[in-house]
């Protein structure tokens, strides 16, 4: 702890300690601009309208000198998987030091690391609210409360050291899946605990990029809290002769990751090159907690016919493997300590199961494929999006296209739909009864 602590105090003094040039004496500059529209998502398998809302924007910025602000509000009212809500998201708000050779940071801010487009091994910084269903992917983007500290020591090099100070988990709806896959079994999921807030469960993140003529490569470091989360088994309740409810409850793991990203162009085409070592301890008595894996990702990006094509492989294995195995039937049904204990087994083996599900540790190694198309229209004032993904492994599949019309500057309409799917009780299948649907949005900006 005192590590940790020491290593954050020493950041803040770098950052004001080293000499500020001048925080100048020029007029300030400051920025206002924003947005208004409304969305939905719908005609899916469980909902037919999945979300509906208006929603209002704010994005404010400025700088006088070495200093600067940014702030960027949200409020969206409607109705969100039946239930009518109005959220207020406070999506970034920081202020900033900028010199020559040093920046430094404070407030929630957006972090995503990666070169890759669709899956990106190293981004293990800030969550993802992957169940805002919208247009536009990156409205699933959440920020985290940190330190962040930029050292230049040349123009081709920079050292990004991060603290977070407390974890902000993704957010899952696993609780709208259709889980009751065995008769007589009730599943439900419950409200999560977060750590404690303190300097033993913060999160350290460290990345050195440098960019050259030739490639653009980045080192990354992280230790704490991984946004992404796995479940345990809170309760379950047995009642003769075989009706079982059970609770489930996310629990949150600690990893290390080493990362590496690469991009090179070479004539016409751009290659990208993304992977992480994860490593992570007490898997094999903690059934929330992934095994260490390698996660990689490669890809090539060329320019036919106008038409942007991004192609990438997408790969993991998984270190000291063990799949999960269903338990022996009773021998004596009618003897409720073998019936119990047969209970116990199952429960233990459907979480174990459902977890290598999600954390993509199902089988020891995994291979995915995704390919995207970009097209613009009409002096980009239409574009079109095509993205297909097949994982070879999994059998697991989705397809996204949506369309962008910008009328003028300030007004665009943009539509389309995904639709997921995968074999029986894949993480696919459930999903796509959720995520698979229409979206229609228009939007205002100023």
């Amino acid at each position: 702890m005192k590590n940790k602590l020491f290593t954050t105090l020493l950041l803040i003094f770098i950052g004001f300690g080293i000499h500020a040039q001048n925080f100048g004496e020029a007029e300030p500059i400051y920025t206002l601009n924003g947005f208004a529209g409304g969305s939905y998502f719908g005609l899916s398998k469980s909902f037919d309208i999945s979300s509906a809302y208006g929603e209002f924007g704010l994005q404010a910025s400025g700088q006088k000198g070495n200093a600067r602000f940014v702030s960027d509000l949200r409020v969206r009212s409607g109705s969100f998987f039946g239930e009518p809500k109005t959220i207020l998201q406070l999506k970034e708000a920081f202020a900033e030091y900028r010199g020559n050779y040093f920046d430094i940071s404070l407030g929630k801010i957006i972090v995503k690391y990666g070169k890759a487009t669709s899956f990106n091994p190293t981004d293990n910084v800030c969550p993802k609210d992957y169940f805002f269903l919208s247009a536009d992917i990156e409205d699933m983007q959440m920020s985290n409360f940190m330190l962040k500290t930029n050292i230049k020591p040349a123009n081709w090099l920079n050292i990004e050291l991060l603290a977070i100070p407390f974890f902000t988990p993704s957010i899952y709806r696993y609780e709208l899946f259709d889980m009751n896959i065995m008769e007589g079994v009730d599943v439900r999921f419950d409200q999560y605990e977060l750590p404690e807030v303190g300097f033993e469960n913060m999160s350290f993140s460290a990345r050195i990029g440098a960019e050259f003529s030739f490639a653009d490569i980045s080192l990354t470091g992280f230790h704490g809290y991984d946004p992404f989360y796995g479940f345990k088994v809170k309760d379950f309740n047995l009642a003769p002769p075989m009706s079982i409810s059970l609770v489930n409850q996310a629990e949150f793991y600690k990893k290390n990751s080493l990362g590496l990203n690469l991009s090179v162009p070479a004539g016409s085409w751009l290659i990208t090159g993304e992977a992480a070592l994860n490593h992570t301890e007490n898997y094999k008595d903690s059934v929330f907690i992934p095994n260490p894996d390698i996660y990689y990702v490669a890809g090539i990006e060329k320019d036919i016919w106008g038409i942007k094509i991004i192609g990438e492989y997408i790969g993991r294995y998984v270190f000291d493997f063990e799949k999960a195995t269903a338990p022996s039937l009773p021998q004596n049904f009618a003897d409720p300590l073998q019936l119990g204990n047969y209970a116990n087994q199952m429960i233990a083996y459907e979480i174990g199961k459902f977890n290598q599900k999600i954390f993509n540790q199902y089988y020891q190694i995994n291979h995915a494929a995704m390919v995207t198309f970009h097209k613009d229209f009409f002096y980009e004032t239409l574009s079109g999006d095509l993205s297909l993904y097949y994982n070879f492994t999994t059998e697991e599949k989705l397809l996204r296209a949506a369309v962008k019309w910008k009328l003028s500057d300030e007004l665009a309409i943009s539509g389309g739909g995904q639709f997921m799917d995968g074999p029986k009780e894949t993480i696919y299948d459930f999903a796509g009864s959720i995520m698979s649907g229409m979206f229609l949005s228009m939007k205002y900006s100023f």
